[in-house]
């Protein structure tokens, strides 16, 4: 068993001299400046909030029902996606996954 973690060894070796000939460092950069965190893990600017609607189907069209995440009052739009609500704010209607048959 020896051998086998000598050549896991000599490869983590190599892997480390390939990156620093490249110019890469094996030191993680911790300034708020060298840093770069992606965006789905800590967010630049805050998410669009989500609200689940309700369809009402009307004479004549459809419209869906979204309760708004700042006012909390149920406001009417005519399509999907991201609305504004009359009080101004945009959020994003956005209706919950459909479960799949097995």
């Amino acid at each position: 068993m020896k051998p086998e973690n000598n050549e896991a060894e000599m490869l983590e070796t190599s892997r480390l001299r390939e990156s620093s000939a490249v110019g890469a460092s094996p030191i993680v950069p911790q300034s708020a400046v060298d840093a770069h965190q992606g965006d789905a893990l800590f967010p630049s600017e805050p998410a669009t909030p989500i609200a689940r609607p309700l369809v009402l189907v009307t004479r004549g069209r459809i419209e869906y029902l979204g309760r708004c995440p700042h006012c909390q009052n149920m406001h009417r739009h005519t399509h999907l996606g991201k609305v504004t609500g009359p009080c101004g704010r945009e959020y994003e209607l956005q209706p919950k996954a459909t479960r799949r048959a097995a």
